[in-house]
């Protein structure tokens, strides 16, 4: 059955020229294999980021139905797109997108209400911002309609919000002044007040505290979002779910090893808090390689697959089940992953430097070796790096010949990955344990 978003598609393509790569086609999907639910999300079908790949898109549907369970949407939840002005509401594309994903059976989930990013040069609110427009409580009263309003709207139909989205600076790359823009117009308890105001307009929905990547100095990133979640109680909110958003691009041998993933997914969960790992993409491609492989190679697929497989399995032993909220990969096919189209990920790679391969199906939609490693986590089983058997010989048609040096290649990136830690001095230290455990694991690995 193909999965019809009458916005975005007119009917199910053939698909049957598109075959998995066959290492084993009997494997069951993620959703069926997953003891917590599995999530996506959906791009527009004429997205001007994936024009050329539109004669694909019910494919890319199809998939979508058969591995997972929920879906939300990269963009038409947000402010900007559902408040054009600040007294004029559009939801045409969102109450289809809603009503379309819940008659096929899936959860929703809204990402989201509140992104310092919706707060562009050539927004209302940005314009309001620099003219001294409103005061602090023309801003409250905004946007308490405004929360209230939308989460309302899909009372019962949307199953959770990302009520604050990426609040805290990253570690490196970022302007800590952008991301206070909410507390600038409404003041200190504007976040506590959000979340009190979400769970007025829909007390059965969940509502969840989102934050990006937390690659060098994740573990005291964890700790400032637990505090921040701790202070939006204080402010009257309720925090359910701590989101820690997937997209790792930097140090990615480093960052994602098990014991890292374990340690702030545990954090999160010892605190009281379920935990969702949103966003999943590992870019192999972005710091400290910077671009520069330009084609896709079986040491990239064994650190790929090594990377979700260890992902996976922390988020299982470290978070009870009673509070695993679910794990939302960010795109189907390796086009749709982030860090592959993100403008943010620019400043990370030299200049006409190659591309990303960050998700679980290639750009033809076969499964690449990652998906394998992410089912044998859903079923507790630790793998190795893997070289021989990433791909069957002759799969990678731009493929060099089986390595005899895939320890020495694989600890040449990982001491690379380690100096690039220098640039975030807070990190090194941290990251020590982490290395040494990579490091550790790769002697160990067999051809």
């Amino acid at each position: 059955m193909c999965l019809v978003l009458s916005l975005f598609v007119l009917g199910c393509s053939d698909s049957s020229s598109q075959h998995s790569v066959a290492l084993d086609d009997a494997l069951p999907s993620m959703k069926n294999r997953s003891p917590f639910p599995m999530g996506n999300i959906i791009y527009l079908e004429d997205d001007p980021r994936f024009v050329s790949y539109q004669s694909h898109y019910a494919d890319v549907l199809n998939i979508t139905e058969t591995e997972f369970d929920y879906v939300g949407h990269d963009e038409i939840f947000r402010i900007r797109e559902t408040h054009p002005t600040p007294f004029i509401s559009n939801y045409i594309r969102l109450d289809a997108f809603v009503d379309t994903a819940r008659s096929q059976g899936f959860r929703v989930h809204g990402h989201n209400l509140l992104f310092y990013s919706d707060v562009g040069q050539k927004s209302w609110i940005n314009e309001y911002r620099e003219n001294g427009t409103w005061s602090r409580e023309q801003w409250l009263v905004w946007f308490e309609r405004y929360i209230k309003e939308k989460v309302g709207r899909y009372k019962g139909k949307v199953a959770s919000w990302d009520v604050l989205n990426e609040p805290l600076a990253r570690a490196i790359g970022d302007d800590p002044v952008a991301r206070n823009v909410f507390i600038e117009l409404a003041g200190d308890n504007i976040y506590g007040k959000a979340f009190r105001w979400a769970r007025e307009a829909d007390p059965g929905a969940t509502l969840v505290l989102n934050e990006f990547f937390l690659g060098p100095g994740g573990i005291d990133k964890t700790d400032k979002l637990i505090a921040l979640a701790e202070k939006i109680a204080r402010d009257g909110g309720k925090v359910d779910v701590i989101g820690f958003e997937g997209i790792y691009f930097f140090s990615p041998l480093i960052f994602s090893s098990y014991s890292y993933n374990y340690d702030r997914f545990k954090k999160a969960a010892d605190a009281g808090y379920g935990v969702t790992l949103s966003e999943l993409n590992v870019a192999l491609n972005i710091y400290p390689a910077a671009g520069k492989y330009q084609k896709q190679s079986r040491v990239l697929h064994s650190v790929q697959r090594k990377a979700f497989n260890n992902i996976i399995r922390a988020y299982v032993d470290a978070v009870p089940e009673q509070q695993r909220w679910g794990v939302t990969i960010w795109g189907v096919p390796d086009y749709h992953g982030f860090t592959r189209f993100g403008d943010i990920f620019r400043a990370f790679r030299s200049p006409g430097g190659g591309s990303e391969w960050p998700l679980l199906w290639d750009d033809r939609l076969r499964k690449k070796p990652a998906y394998y490693g992410m089912l044998n986590a859903l079923d507790g089983i630790e793998e190795p790096f893997i070289y021989r058997d990433v791909y069957d010989e002759g799969m990678l048609v731009d493929d060099e010949p089986l390595l005899q040096d895939f320890k020495i290649v694989l600890l040449e990136q990982l001491e690379e990955e380690e100096q690039s830690l220098s640039i975030v001095p807070t990190a090194t230290a941290a990251a020590i344990h982490y290395y040494n455990e990579v490091r550790q694991n790769i002697e160990a690995s067999a051809y």
